[in-house]
């Protein structure tokens, strides 16, 4: 029971870091490419335009990126339940898959040009995120509970924090 305390404990700074981002999953499309901006290949996608308009203004961007923040922290508080490594594997899957999904919202977004870089290192940052959780479910899949504690460890996650924190730095505030 400790080590489920214990993995509640980290998945909540995973989930606030996240959250304090701005980023997220929830349905969102793909680029027209079917790449992502990390170069990794994407089911074939919808159409979209956003990626090639106009930059958004500041206050459409912010709106945005909350939204998208809102829905993968509602992804990340499904790990709180979690109380064995089986579970656990299973509901950091779905969150792999959403932040995923939350890349690829990220990446269709056109930021600002005065944030232009900083929002395409958070979406490589989230994507690098999500691949990273791939050892960690493996391991969680074969029993070990404690790999969870792992997770506020990853690059990635640092680099959300870094990049999120540079748009703040800004002016942007995307983050709840």
């Amino acid at each position: 029971m400790a080590g489920a305390k214990r993995a509640a404990g980290v998945l909540a700074v995973a989930a606030t870091v996240i959250a304090a981002a701005g980023c997220g999953g929830g349905g969102g499309s793909k680029t027209a490419e079917g790449t992502t901006a990390a170069g990794t290949t994407t089911a074939p996608a919808a159409t979209t335009t956003a990626a090639s308009s106009a930059p958004l203004t500041k206050a459409a961007y912010v709106t945005k990126m909350r939204a998208i923040g809102r829905s993968l922290s509602t992804s990340l508080n499904s790990l709180n339940g979690a109380t064995t490594a089986a579970k656990a594997a299973i509901a950091l899957s779905t969150v792999q898959k959403d932040l995923r999904t939350a890349a690829t919202q990220i990446e269709s977004i056109s930021p600002p040009n005065a944030i232009k870089a900083q929002h395409q290192q958070l979406a490589k940052a989230v994507t690098d995120f999500a691949d990273e959780l791939g050892p960690i479910i493996t391991k969680l899949k074969g029993g070990t509970l404690g790999a969870l504690s792992s997770v506020t460890t990853l690059k990635g996650l640092r680099e959300i924090q870094t990049a999120s924190t540079a748009i703040a730095n800004k002016g942007y505030k995307i983050g709840g």
